[in-house]
């Protein structure tokens, strides 16, 4: 372990003038890590059966992001030509690294490898000015850190525009199988081909547009993209594990079920769970879920439906339950009217907040408490208080209303009534150049006068958080979706309110001093991704293991106004062989409104 730990603090060969590599900081004695013994192995990835006392592999990936039109006539942002992207595929300690090149003229980017925990390269998760700076037109960023964790990730641009346009793919860490828990419930888990990524697309670019595209509602839902629909092939009488994926970006649950069969629920969010039988599952945006399916019948072939919600209220997408041997022509021109008017699993739909951890966890009787109230507000400033210059430091010290407060009439989503912005430098490496005076303390937000700010929970390694994110639900009857950079939460308690009625922080306060919130502290789900209900709240406990800066953010809230975020900030000390290595943003500064 301390030999992996070591090797973390060497992966600085970020862009094409780096002056590091993998191999040219490898200590004497460890080289054989970054050692490849697979032949052709940017050609075949890392995908195969993972084994105990095995070298790791350096699993290596070059991703062109440019737009593209498909062969279906359609415009997209993609990677190497595809969309989804490549699947990413490796083994438990391998080194997965991925030079990333920005082909979107005059665009910024930045990917983020979602669920990953960055342990000891906190500095690769893909935030711009968090953790790295953005990727300009025409240059290239190498990712790369160790496959630390095993279970179901996905990778997708940073930017809400661009994640929707088609950047995002699959990234599955498997490890040995007698390591799986749940491995006596299944006799196959072909990662490879029985990954189902769920994604959605829109009748034009989401990035070529300058005005509102909030209101613009996706036109068709995707399983694997949109080409063939996508088949998992099963033999009778056997267990297969399915490795579902909600990779859309905008507020869109989908909920998904296999015409005739039941889920064994066994994963959330990569983090093994107790099993749970169920009709049908639901995935909020970037959650996934891994299930259990049971080829029962004697054969034939079976729709998997994935049916949207929310934003994507009246569309679905389609995938296929083979039988060996099956002829499936049949079933596509025999039964395409009957599937769209089919019902199938049942009223009682399981999410991932429902399940419990497959062991008792041990929760720290000595917390800190943190309220996050999130609601839509509006926001009424003047005319002439408006200023639409970026801050830089030539700007005169003044209140700051960006165009978007009084754009949007019907108000913006602000956790504690502010909204996130985008620090000036480079706040993991350079946090002493961030301006003080840009950045707001979360429970202390009203001492600053800008509506945005950067909003900082400090906290120390050791820490335990105990996180409240309460939708007030004054302003909005919308739930909102909820991403932890870094970490797993524990999710000890979610609740709505029957009444519907909204909910202040001195409702929330008077429930909590009058022990009406049940909290779960026994074996609460481990997940990174949340939903917030309307009206309700969503509590979950975070320990501060390592340091970094981490984003707690709701995505598809900012899609159409301002970030929705706090940054979690744990101290910690950057190499210097490796903070020279990462390349320097330079004098420009995108406006914080583009880079989300």
């Amino acid at each position: 372990m301390k030999v992996i730990v070591c090797c973390l603090f060497i992966i600085v060969n970020i862009s094409n003038n780096g002056k590091a590599s993998l191999e040219s900081f490898a200590p004497t004695g460890t080289k054989t890590l970054f050692e490849d013994t697979t032949k052709n192995l940017e050609k075949i990835s890392c995908y195969r059966p993972c084994k105990f006392n095995v070298k790791p592999k350096r699993c290596h990936y070059n991703f062109k992001i440019e737009p593209t039109i498909q062969e279906n006539g359609k415009p997209a942002i993609t990677i190497n030509g595809m969309s989804p992207g490549p699947p990413i595929q490796a083994c438990v300690n391998d080194i997965i690294i991925v030079e990333v090149q920005n082909g979107i003229l005059n665009q910024d980017l930045s990917m983020h490898w979602h669920g990953v925990d960055q342990k000891g390269t906190p500095y690769m998760d893909g935030v711009p000015m968090i953790t790295q700076c953005p990727i300009a037109y025409g240059q290239t960023y190498k990712y790369a850190f160790v496959a630390s964790s095993p279970g179901t990730f996905f990778y997708h641009a940073d930017s809400v525009s661009h994640h929707s346009d088609g950047v995002y793919g699959s990234l599955i860490i498997n490890q040995p199988q007698p390591l799986e828990p749940h491995s006596s419930l299944y006799d196959y888990d072909r990662s490879g081909e029985n990954t189902l990524l769920i994604g959605a697309t829109f009748p034009e670019l989401l990035t070529a547009k300058l005005e509102d595209v909030s209101e613009l509602p996706p036109d068709a839902l995707v399983i694997n993209g949109d080409g063939d629909i996508a088949k998992v092939v099963v033999m009778a009488g056997f267990a297969y594990r399915l490795r579902l994926i909600n990779a859309i970006a905008i507020e869109c649950p989908v909920t998904v079920n296999v015409e005739n069969h039941e889920f064994i629920a066994i994963a959330t969010d990569g983090k093994p769970t107790k099993p749970v039988l169920a009709r049908s599952v639901e995935l909020y945006p970037g959650e996934r879920m891994d299930v259990v399916v049971r080829a029962s019948q004697e054969g034939g072939g079976y729709w998997v439906r994935a049916q949207g919600r929310g934003a994507c209220a009246g569309i679905s997408a389609n995938a296929m339950l083979i039988y060996s041997g099956f002829n499936y022509t049949s079933m596509l021109q025999e039964h395409q009217s009957e599937l769209e008017n089919s019902k199938w699993g049942s009223d009682i739909i399981l999410g991932g907040q429902m399940m419990e951890s497959l062991q008792e966890l041990s929760l720290a009787s000595n917390v800190k408490h943190v309220y996050l109230g999130i609601d839509r507000n509006i926001i009424k400033v003047k005319e002439t208080d408006h200023d639409f210059r970026y801050f830089i430091d030539a700007i005169p010290k003044k209140p700051y209303f960006p165009a978007p407060l009084t754009l949007q009439e019907n108000g913006i989503v602000q956790i504690n009534g502010k909204s996130f912005l985008y620090p000036n430098e480079l706040m993991l490496l350079k946090p002493w150049d961030v301006r003080e005076d840009f950045i707001c303390k979360v429970g202390d937000e009203e001492k600053q006068e800008e509506s945005q700010c950067v909003q900082v929970l400090d906290g120390a390694e050791g820490d335990e958080f105990e996180i409240a994110l309460v939708n007030e639900g004054f302003g909005s009857n919308d739930s909102y979706t909820f991403h932890m950079h870094g970490f797993s939460m524990q999710v000890i308690a979610t609740w709505q309110n029957p009444k519907n009625n909204p909910i202040s922080k001195q409702d929330f306060e008077k429930l909590n001093k009058d022990g009406k919130i049940l909290r779960n502290l026994l074996n609460p789900p481990m997940k990174d991704t949340i939903t917030v209900p309307n009206k309700g709240y969503t509590i979950v406990r975070i320990k501060l293991d390592r340091g970094g800066n981490w984003l707690l953010e709701c995505r598809s809230c900012a899609l159409s106004s301002l970030p929705v975020a706090i940054v979690i900030r744990v101290p910690l000390t950057i190499p210097k062989v490796i903070a020279e290595s990462l390349p320097e943003c330079g004098s420009y500064r995108p406006p914080d409104v583009l880079l989300n």
